[in-house]
């Protein structure tokens, strides 16, 4: 069989798993039918034909949505923030107003537009503060604020 370092068990490998299906995972470690959960997962893997795996994704399309600079900024940042897309983050929010529709009088025909959530307005860029007037040097031409004064004093 080989050692485990020369299995490939010495080194981690990152998976990342919802937090449902490791609890799944888990019962049958603590049920004494597993060692461990890497164990399980090894086992499972060299049971499993992953020359017949048939990969199911549903079907998604790209739409494009007016949004206010305010609320993409504020989509970016949160999606940053929070480490996942703009998408879900539109899907959370639309998953969460839908039942406010679907709760509104069955024969109602319009559908009322939500205002777009208060963003706060970007902070002002500072100013620059000019520096402080500096004689032309010697040879130069004057400078156009110079040429303006005199025009209005003549």
């Amino acid at each position: 069989m080989g050692t485990r370092a020369t299995r490939g068990e010495g080194h981690p490998f990152p998976l990342q798993l919802e937090v449902e299906f490791l609890d799944r995972l888990s019962e049958p470690v603590r049920e004494g039918k597993a060692k461990s959960v890497s164990g399980l997962i090894r086992a499972a893997l060299e049971r499993f034909n992953l020359a017949h795996l048939v990969v199911v994704r549903p079907a998604q399309l790209t739409i494009s949505v007016r949004l206010p600079p305010g609320l993409r900024r504020a989509l970016r940042q949160t999606a940053r923030a929070k480490g996942t897309s703009v998408g879900q983050l539109v899907r959370a929010a639309v998953e969460s107003y839908l039942p406010l529709l679907e709760g509104q009088a069955a024969g109602q025909m319009e559908i009322p537009i939500a205002a777009a959530p208060k963003v706060a307005p970007p902070a002002p860029k500072p100013r620059r503060r000019r520096s402080p007037r500096r004689p032309p040097r010697p040879g130069r031409k004057p400078g156009r604020q110079t040429m303006t004064r005199k025009r209005r004093k003549g």
